[in-house]
């Protein structure tokens, strides 16, 4: 009697009917309460929702219930990733894969946590092995076509890409896929269409969605370069991309001429991001691609620019004191920024501590400044330190 129940509520999932779905658990539970299955589906929907507490808790009764079902683990691992813990779900995974190591799609999830992690010989190696066990492996098939691509090999990914979609041309993750390789290569136009097929077969599909509101801000050509500078940096992996930075850092120092040059590559990097939310914040059809809380972190930094583009003016006309104002409100543009691109509330927490002190040194300066208080000096230094230290702890919290 209990698979009738499931058959029918896993039909409500694949049809996004959740709110049904949930009710017919919730009914199904009253008659089966011991049936960790059931938790696994109502874990799955609070997935889909978005709703990573109540996913976590339905997934710990799951597994309380039934810890050796390989599925609830690729379940942990899925919400663990949405989470941004990427250790936690591999682990997750890989307990999946202790239970079930014939099955592909678990390798294939593997490979799509590494890929996260920005590990994509690793991601490669895992979406192979997925393909050993079964070559038609949707996920390993997409997950190496994707791992391909950030290594460079871009023809590779293509023709794997064009094979998948030609057995299964509605399919929308491989159509998401195919937006961000061309996306990579700078095909905007080509990505737009790929992430349009996606979202029509399923417009809850969250890469697909990052995935258009990526290209729609490449329509921008500042943007698209940076875009494609960032894609570059990928390639480079974490170690070489360190050694790029600390490179540029100490050929600055040795040629002090560079320098200028430096600063413009470090607020292009920087800003970019921000003034294309803020692009797409007014325009008439992106803005409904935002997320409430990228709308709401993009109002923020509209506040800031305005309060930076008039302290600028003061500052000109009132007292230079106003600079240290602008200075402050412009930096803390960034931190705000980055809320948007980290799940962890410790990680959240230093941007937002730095959002304030940006802010509140420039206050501090501002004011100082008025008072003719001997401090000034003292916090521009302050200020300009903070700012370095930022560059590098932001750095490493986006490894």
């Amino acid at each position: 009697m209990i698979f009738e129940h499931l058959s029918k509520i896993q039909l409500l999932i694949e049809r996004n009917k959740l709110d049904l779905a949930q009710q017919q658990i919730t009914e199904a539970l009253t008659t089966y309460p011991d049936s960790g299955t059931l938790f696994g589906l109502q874990a799955e929907i609070y997935l889909k929702k978005q709703e990573h507490k109540k996913a976590k808790s339905a997934i710990d009764k799951a597994l309380g219930l039934d810890p050796e079902d390989d599925y609830l683990y690729l379940l942990k691992s899925q919400i663990w990733l949405q989470l941004g813990y990427h250790n936690e779900a591999l682990k997750a995974i890989d307990d999946a894969i202790n239970y079930n190591p014939e099955s592909a799609t678990y390798y294939g999830a593997k490979a799509e946590i590494l890929i996260m992690k920005k590990q994509f010989k690793e991601a490669e190696k895992f979406a192979n092995k997925g393909l050993e066990t079964d070559p038609e492996d949707l996920l390993s098939n997409n997950m190496l076509s994707m791992a391909q691509t950030k290594l460079g090999q871009a023809n590779q990914a293509y023709e794997r890409l064009e094979s998948m979609l030609t057995d299964d041309p509605e399919n929308a993750l491989t159509q998401a896929n195919t937006g961000y390789h061309f996306l990579q290569q700078g095909n905007v136009k080509k990505a737009k269409e790929h992430f349009a097929v996606a979202l029509q077969d399923d417009p809850n599909f969250e890469f697909a969605r990052a995935g258009m509101l990526e290209a729609i801000k490449a329509t921008n050509w500042l943007y698209r370069k940076l875009l494609m500078f960032s894609f570059w940096m990928e390639k480079l992996g974490s170690r070489n991309k360190w050694f790029f930075l600390i490179g540029i850092i100490v050929v600055v120092k040795l040629i002090p001429v560079l320098l200028p040059f430096y600063l413009v590559f470090v607020f292009w990097t920087w800003f970019t991001g921000p003034v294309s939310d803020v692009m797409l914040y007014f325009d008439q059809y992106g803005k409904y691609l935002m997320t409430k809380k990228n709308r709401i972190l993009t109002e923020i930094n509209i506040g800031m620019i305005t309060v930076t583009l008039l302290s600028i003016i003061l500052g000109l006309t009132i007292d230079d004191g106003f600079f240290g104002l602008a200075f402050g409100s412009f930096l803390s543009i960034i931190p705000v920024y980055q809320l948007d691109m980290v799940s962890k509330i410790s990680k959240k927490a230093v941007l937002g501590g730095f959002a304030v002190l940006f802010t509140g040194l420039g206050v501090g300066i501002m004011l100082a400044s008025i008072m003719n208080a001997e401090i000034v000096s003292g916090l521009w230094l302050g200020l300009l330190i903070s700012s370095v230290a930022f560059t590098w702890i932001s750095s490493l919290m986006h490894r």
